[in-house]
């Protein structure tokens, strides 16, 4: 054996990102089609509350100027831009590429949207979050804010430990259960550029079978530095926790939760959902894809329901916190044809391919399918497990009732696997099938060049890859990140691309 193949794959710290956006992104400027609001220092208005969000229109953009002092306010967005005339929050940022901080402590809501939240939900949707996406209280039911975007802020401290000023000038605690952006419903509604930490959950967005006004649909999440967030003691809070149609999570870097908080990286109960090229670390699951819980119905009448993309990220997970990806359905102990539980799992195809998997810890699982109506169709990864790791599992199982039966079917083609893998741990006999289309690749140690993503030059994962299998075919390997979550272009070096995430 080499001394190459012998190191340890990346354990240490991730390197964290510096203000510089992750992915290229376009400046804070007007739009030129809708009206400038400059906040700001030496700017038009002084602070957030002096900006108008119950009446922007099509094309209307508010720019927040970088500020040596936090902004101390929140804001509603329910308006409804166009393709052409998009809605934009952005920030312009410092003389050393800062992004504009707007801090939830202390926060002020400007008194006009009093009106906005009015009704019975006015104080608990106050209470969830600094940027708030929803419909005015005037609008109709089937109203929703439309192509809605935020970017190049950061926005911090959404949670208990917090308060606020609400609309009717009152001071109130964050609630247990918010984000730094909630989206309550809306359509092509873009979070991007921005750095959202010490808040209940960074991003949530909701989605409900009461009709078109109670969707979430067309969410981009991408080029964020998502860190630090949940609820220390539960499981329930997340970095990210999505529900809706069409969601794509790309080009984020997801740091640690909170100390002591027990929720996942990524959550998510999205039809036609995407996840990649993030970097992402740690979280009880770094995904964790899940039923449609408070949309059944609508959920089952699509296709795109069962199917899930997964490529292109960077993984790091502790084993000992649980598994790797989980996939199907998290409530269980229901019965045939019923609108909860088993009967409303995923049930389809989630496409694994291309991902760096890092797992640490003593014992390590890096697939939970939940049923056997569930699969996986795993190709062109390296999984890579510590040294530490002595259960080197592919598959775990989950509770769920009879009829269904857990363990899912996980479908190996062209993979790198640490060596001494297996199918699941000795003390849990779990049915489902492993089966491998093709022998995976294997060796001792980590294929990476040390402390990094990259493939050992001339290593096993060096133009290993192969011909994405037939319904994903025409999905490109587009780009890859540096050593810091930054966004680059992947280029074939070979005769044929690597295995992993990135091309060395």
């Amino acid at each position: 054996m080499s001394p190459a193949s012998m190191v340890e794959p990346m354990t240490e710290a991730f390197a964290q990102p510096d203000e510089r956006p992750l992915v290229a992104w376009p400046a804070c400027v007007p739009s030129g089609q809708g009206t400038d609001y400059a906040v700001g220092p030496g700017q038009a208005l002084a602070s957030l509350d002096q900006v108008p969000w119950e009446r922007l229109a099509p094309g209307d953009t508010v720019r927040i100027f970088y500020s040596v002092a936090p902004y101390h306010g929140k804001f509603l967005l329910a308006a409804h831009g166009t393709a052409a005339q998009p809605v934009r929050v952005c920030g312009v940022r410092g003389p050393n590429g800062e992004r504009p901080v707007i801090d939830g402590q202390a926060a002020t809501t400007r008194a006009a949207l009093a009106a906005a939240f009015e009704g019975a939900g006015s104080d608990i949707f106050q209470s969830r979050a600094i940027a708030m996406v929803k419909s005015l209280a005037s609008d109709a039911w089937t109203d929703r804010p439309s192509y809605v975007q935020i970017d190049g802020l950061k926005i911090t401290r959404a949670h208990p430990a917090y308060q606020f000023r609400d609309a009717a000038g009152a001071m109130k605690t964050y609630a247990d259960f918010g984000a730094c952006i909630w989206i309550d419903r809306g359509d092509h509604i873009t979070v991007a550029d921005n750095e959202l930490t010490d808040c209940v959950m960074g991003v949530f967005s909701r989605t409900t079978d009461d009709g078109s006004g109670a969707i979430t649909e067309n969410l981009r999440l991408v080029g964020n530095v998502i860190r630090g967030n949940g609820l220390a003691g539960s499981e329930s809070e997340h970095n990210t926790y999505t529900q809706g149609l069409g969601v794509v999570i790309e080009h984020n870097v997801y740091g640690p939760l909170r100390a002591g908080a027990l929720g996942n990286a990524i959550k998510d109960r999205s039809t036609g959902l995407v996840v990649r090229y993030n970097r992402i670390e740690e979280g009880a699951h770094a995904i964790d894809l899940v039923e449609a819980e408070d949309f059944p119905l609508l959920a089952l009448s699509r296709a795109d329901y069962r199917t899930t993309l997964v490529y292109g990220n960077q993984i790091r997970k502790d084993g000992d916190t649980g598994s790797v990806i989980h996939y199907g359905g998290d409530h269980y102990g229901s019965t045939p044809g019923a609108q909860w539980g088993e009967p409303i799992f995923r049930k389809g195809v989630l496409q694994f391919f291309h991902n760096t998997v890092i797992v640490t810890g003593s014992g390590a699982a890096v697939f939970q399918l939940s049923t056997t109506e569930e699969r996986a169709e795993v190709w062109n990864n390296a999984i890579v497990f510590a040294s530490t790791v002595s259960e080197k599992s592919l598959r775990a199982g989950q509770s769920v009732v009879l009829p269904w039966i857990t363990g899912g079917v996980v479908n190996l083609g062209r993979n790198w696997l640490s060596i001494g893998w297996q199918d699941t741990d000795q003390w849990h006999a779990l049915t489902g099938q492993l089966l491998q289309a093709a022998s995976p690749l294997e060796g001792l140690r980590s294929p990476l060049v040390a402390g990094s993503w990259v493939p050992q030059p001339g290593g096993a994962l060096v133009d290993a890859a192969v011909s994405a299998p037939a319904g994903v075919a025409a999905v490109p390997m587009l780009w890859q990140l540096d050593a810091v979550g930054r966004t680059q272009a992947r280029v074939t070096k070979g005769a044929a691309p690597d295995l992993g995430a990135v091309e060395q």
